[in-house]
């Protein structure tokens, strides 16, 4: 079997890979050495920006049974006491979508896995496994072995190995996991709470700070609740999850009849990047790439987030819209955003599971302190940073920022996002106050998209065909910075903001962008 891309691993990850190829008509084969979905839950939460890469699938409202609001967190001192606050955006949320969800995963795969099966261009090989890679150049050639163990032999042009962290891929093509100094013991225990006793649970998400024992309380969908408790030293391993281990944990919150034991696992938190993601043909994403402590619920953010930078990049190589050049910004992109989310989230790990008792104290101080002497209130959303290198203009405003995404109306059509607007391609952003002919002109000599934004109340004279967002959200994003208007990724990662028509012409000719959009692709959007 020939096919342009090779995804190891059928998890969120390369389900979402597969279907973001898939929507670009590419030939995609997916293996996984499974027979089914594991059934029990994972990662319990994502963000906007993976909400953004479902609705692209198409999938975004058929998830709704499978999620729910990811619910506020307090940080509770070594005293009981409120030591921090982190909590959710305020509307109007800047991509329309909740800022952060709490999820089923295995209902989250399900509905990916149909949509993925959907596409007629992308193939789902299931209990396969892949053996013998070797990146012969033009392509890569591996064997896939069946449950009978016959090895029928394969090649694609690209293969990316999304399956975890003992990824034989990463092995195969000799990347290497390097350490950010974070290896901690901690059980996860997930329980079907009794709906007659979910009153009596916290109804927010709690990180207890407490030197006795640290631990992290979640509210999952439904009457699923999810603890994680730091494991203490000198404490045996052997039936670190048995139900008289795990009851006597809960015992503060709940007693066995009053929820059923779902799912419990101790594990490792550990902070794992691997240098390079990318040798030749051969590409990770996800957990093969990275392992992130859970403290900030980015894990399968991260993987998505990887999915959604590498599937345009893999687009436009494989249809010769640029060179393999290209790929080489994945890595130089996606790396130093993990690198610094996880350095977060090692820090809140380090933050809350203090276990002297004198320093956690001094911690609980040193906090509230920085509040004024009330709880600080942090915006989770605020604590992701935008990319800082790749294909950005670096000087520019709003460079590696996510581009809005507002509810918008082109003439009597009905309302909806506009992502569901833009055509593939890069597109110039401008506010309609600055609209002008030689926006189109500049447009049309690169080959990007034109979109003319204006507000749903404005009296400004338009063009035909402009679009107006209903609560001018790009407009004061804009605004905020100084500008008239950003060029924008495929990806919705801003490229750069800009002044003026000069200053937009700068962006289009600089020399990141040159070779990339060396063939013009595309009209603009106003005239379609």
């Amino acid at each position: 079997m020939n096919s342009d891309v090779a995804i190891v691993g059928y998890g969120p990850v390369g389900a979402t890979l597969a279907g973001l190829l898939g929507r670009e008509g590419l030939r995609v084969v997916v293996f996984d050495k499974a027979a089914h979905i594991y059934g029990q839950p994972r990662a319990v939460g994502f963000d906007h920006d993976a909400m953004r890469l479902f609705q692209r699938i198409g999938v975004a409202e058929a998830l709704a049974p499978h999620i729910s609001d990811f619910r506020d967190s307090c940080y509770l001192g070594a005293a009981g006491q409120i030591i921090r606050r982190v909590e959710r955006l305020r509307p109007p949320y800047p991509l329309t979508w909740q800022p952060n969800y709490t999820c089923d995963q295995p209902g989250v795969e399900g509905v990916l896995r149909q949509a993925v099966a959907r596409m007629p261009t992308v193939r789902v090989a299931l209990q396969q496994e892949v053996v013998a890679l070797r990146d012969e150049g033009a392509q890569v050639a591996f064997g896939v072995r069946a449950p009978g163990g016959e090895v029928r032999q394969h090649t694609a042009r690209y293969l990316v190995g999304c399956d975890g962290a003992s990824s034989s891929v990463r092995s195969a093509a000799g990347l290497a996991l390097e350490s950010l100094s974070y290896d901690e013991p901690w059980i996860v225990v997930d329980l079907k709470v009794d709906p007659a006793f979910l009153h009596q649970l916290p109804q927010t998400n709690i990180q207890y700070c407490e030197p006795e024992r640290p631990c992290t309380y979640i509210v999952c969908p439904g009457n699923h609740r999810r603890w994680e408790f730091m494991m203490l030293n000198g404490e045996p391993r052997e039936g670190a999850v048995s139900p008289e281990r795990l009851w006597k944990l809960l015992a503060r919150w709940l007693t066995p009849e009053q929820a059923t034991l779902w799912r419990a696992a101790a594990y490792r938190f550990h902070a794992l990047i691997a240098r390079d993601w990318q040798r030749g043909r051969l590409l990770l994403a996800g957990d093969s790439a990275h392992q992130t402590p859970p403290f900030l619920g980015q894990g399968m953010c991260q993987g998505l987030r990887d999915a959604g930078n590498l599937a345009w990049k893999l687009a436009w190589v494989l249809r010769g819209k640029t060179d393999a050049s290209l790929l080489d910004t994945y890595t130089q992109e996606r790396r130093p955003h993990v690198v610094a989310t996880t350095h977060l989230a090692k820090d809140i790990g380090q933050m809350l599971s203090e276990r002297d008792p004198a320093k956690a104290a001094a911690r609980d101080v040193r906090l509230l302190a920085a509040g004024g002497g009330q709880p600080q209130t942090l915006i989770r959303q605020e604590l992701i940073p935008p990319l800082s290198a790749g294909l950005l203009a670096k000087s520019a405003p709003l460079a590696g920022n996510v581009f809005p995404q507002p509810v918008v109306q082109r003439g009597a059509a009905p309302p909806c996002l506009l992502d569901d607007l833009l055509p593939p391609g890069f597109y110039l952003v401008i506010d309609a106050r600055f609209d002008a002919p030689a926006w189109d002109a500049l447009a049309d000599l690169h080959g990007v998209h034109l979109i003319v934004l204006d507000v749903a109340d404005s009296d400004t004279p338009n063009r035909l065909g402009a679009l107006h967002e209903r609560d001018g959200l790009v407009r004061r994003w804009l605004e905020c910075a100084g500008l008239c208007g950003a060029l924008v990724r495929p990806d919705h990662y801003v490229f750069g903001g800009f002044t003026d028509l000069q200053a937009a012409a700068q962006l289009l000719d600089s020399a990141p962008l040159r070779a990339v959009l060396a063939a013009p692709h595309a009209q603009a959007l106003h005239s379609a």
